[in-house]
């Protein structure tokens, strides 16, 4: 074969390799082209779109919460606000210098930005400043298009018209955490319930979030509004709370650390539930710094518990009641049965001294309950046994959480043989019988546990479910605790005389509003242990004590006295005796209901005189 064919042929397979090599390349091409223009199309096109079109959520209007009669207790208004997508910023250390000269922001504040930054993910926006004054929102608008991953927006805040007098019922809102998306899903918007029914109702103030779509430039700049779908609002709570009493009782407590609570008898809602001292819930929804928050916590007073349904004290002599009435179940005495009070109980070589040194002397069942003979009831509690005592306690809904409609509830303490083996090992003592008459030792209480036992005495005996929310249906109907009405008509005459006899501890908060009186029994809890000395030499009376060392002093009763309808209990935390202390405050409370009921007070214009006290029980 000559030179000039084989080189033909070699230049014949290079062109023909050639020419399959740009067949197969304009085929991959061919092939990519469909998958782009065709098979993909759709996506691009949504890519396309997403460039032009910004979609962002809306977060919906938060609902609104008013009190019984529609007086606003939670509202939401209007807040100027700048936040930043670090990864979108092309120049971090310049966007935050601006942002700091035209928010006025501090270099500390700089400094925390720029530590939340490194620490959060790039694609998160933080918020840079809120309830931004008009002009320096303004500004940071005309500087938008050399300022990106910033973005200034209208947004709402919760306010709290009421402020301190119902954060604890209200509670408040709270920037959102992974606790609460763990806890609840993806929450769109700012904010979310921290406390009270604000957290308790989230779902249902929250509202569904809406949609908008604008067109933006190659700048991302708004160009045009396409579609807005505001959503759907939260949804408006109306609380069976009366905001005027609410703000009575607030006032009263002022000063002291304890709370009360009002509640109708026959439905379970709550008029009032406040505790002290408290906190400005518009405080909160703003954001405390660290060192205030610490400070509330480590507070002696507790600001921030609400002790209605989470402080836990023994009754003291407003448990007697209960004692009384599993005497009389079990047939074990009578009404009229006597004990004599010299002033000190012995019993298996102990003494148990009653509140009154020099001894009550002979007493009935309602004279025990008038004067709060401790005696009588150390005497009771032995006949009875801590058995049926403690199954009267449960009867009545102790130990067991009310089924109010806030999270966080205590359940309280009902001491009895087994609950002492199993979380002391050891066996129940008679002695300790002897002190759970009187409603101290190991039992204790919720003041809304207080107020429930204390409608059921005065309603029939039916334990009523506490509810915060007006004119809700009833989820579970009152129950019948099975107590004989001539049972409940002696505890009812003795919480009377209690009040409304000259020998009754609470004698000196007597009142009379149009022929009505209130009804009710105190109680005084000792917290430390008084001495044989210190009784020989005389007890040291509360005013020289330091704070935490002074008694609780506790008050639960009802109006009227003739047609009960509004039960309450107040308790005092260190506050002295329940006589002197937190029966006037429960008088003043029931005046107030009372005279908003349409009520008129006595012919002289207010209620009855205040006589001189007597001493409160030691119980």
């Amino acid at each position: 074969m000559s030179l000039f064919e084989n080189e033909s042929g070699l230049f014949s397979r290079r062109l023909f390799a050639l020419g399959g090599m740009q067949v197969s390349l304009f085929a991959l091409l061919a092939g990519r082209l469909q998958y782009l223009q065709i098979s993909q199309s759709d996506s691009y096109a949504t890519l396309a779109e997403a460039n032009r079109v910004n979609i962002s959520e809306l977060s919906p209007a938060r609902g609104l919460i008013t009190d019984r009669d529609g007086a606003l207790l939670a509202d939401n208004d209007r807040k100027l606000l700048v936040e930043l997508v670090p990864e979108q910023a092309k120049d971090l250390d310049n966007t935050l210098a601006e942002l700091q000269e035209h928010l006025g922001l501090s270099n500390a504040r700089v400094r925390e930005l720029r530590r939340r930054i490194k620490r959060g993910p790039s694609f998160k926006a933080i918020p840079i400043a809120e309830d931004v004054d008009w002009d320096a929102f303004a500004a940071i608008n005309l500087r938008l298009p050399f300022l990106p991953g910033v973005s200034p927006r209208i947004g709402e805040k919760r306010i709290y018209p009421e402020g301190e007098a119902v954060a604890h019922v209200v509670g408040y809102v709270g920037d959102k955490t992974a606790a609460d998306l763990r806890r609840m899903g993806r929450i769109v918007g700012d904010t979310v319930g921290r406390s009270g029914v604000e957290r308790e109702f989230e779902l249902d103030l929250r509202g569904t979030a809406g949609v908008r779509h604008v067109e933006v430039n190659a700048r991302g700049r708004t160009v045009r509004e396409l579609e807005t779908n505001p959503g759907q609002p939260g949804q408006s709570m109306a609380l069976s709370i009366d905001v005027e009493l609410q703000r009575l009782v607030s006032q009263r407590l002022a000063g002291h650390s304890g709370s009360a609570v009002v509640m109708d008898i026959e439905t379970g809602e709550l008029l009032a539930m406040a505790s002290v001292p408290s906190f400005d819930p518009n405080d909160f929804s703003r954001g405390v710094d660290t060192r205030t928050w610490e400070k509330m916590l480590v507070a002696e007073r507790k600001p921030l518990l609400n002790k209605a349904i989470r402080g836990q004290y023994s009754p003291g002599s407003t448990f007697k009641m209960l004692v009384a009435l599993a005497a009389l179940e079990a047939g074990l005495v009578s009404a009229d049965d006597k004990v004599t009070c010299s002033g000190v109980y012995h019993f298996s070589g102990e003494m148990f001294h009653c509140w009154r040194e020099e001894g009550h002397g002979p007493v009935n069942m309602l004279q025990a309950i008038e004067r709060s003979c401790d005696t009588y009831f150390y005497d009771l509690a032995l006949k009875v046994g801590i058995n049926r005592i403690e199954a009267m306690a449960r009867r009545f809904g102790f130990g067991a959480p009310t089924g109010i409609n806030l999270t966080g509830e205590k359940w309280g303490t009902v001491p009895g043989r087994d609950w002492k083996r199993a979380n002391y090992d050891t066996g129940w003592r008679s002695g300790e019988t002897v002190i759970t008459g009187i409603g101290q030792g190991y039992l204790l209480t919720t003041p809304l546990q207080l107020a429930v036992m204390t409608a059921a005495l005065a309603n029939g005996g039916k334990r009523v479910t506490p509810t915060l929310v007006r004119a809700q249906e009833t989820t579970s109907p009152p129950e019948p605790l099975g107590l004989a009405p001539e049972h409940l008509e002696v505890v009812q005459q003795g919480m009377y005389r209690a009040v409304n006899k000259p020998d009754g501890t609470a004698y000196a908060s007597s009142l009379l509003i149009d022929g009505q009186r209130m009804s009710g029994k105190t109680g005084t809890v000792q917290v430390r242990r008084i001495s044989l000395t210190e009784r020989e030499e005389g007890v040291i009376p509360n005013s020289e004590l330091d704070w935490h060392l002074r008694d609780h002093a506790l008050f639960v009763g009802y109006v009227p006295h003739n047609a009960p309808r509004y039960a309450i209990c107040v308790v005092i935390e260190h506050g002295g005796g329940g006589g002197q202390v937190a029966a006037p405050m429960a008088r003043d409370i029931m005046v107030a209901l009372l005279r908003s009921q349409g009520q008129k007070p006595a012919a002289d214009g207010q209620p009855q005189a205040m006589r001189s006290s007597t001493p409160g029980e030691r119980s």
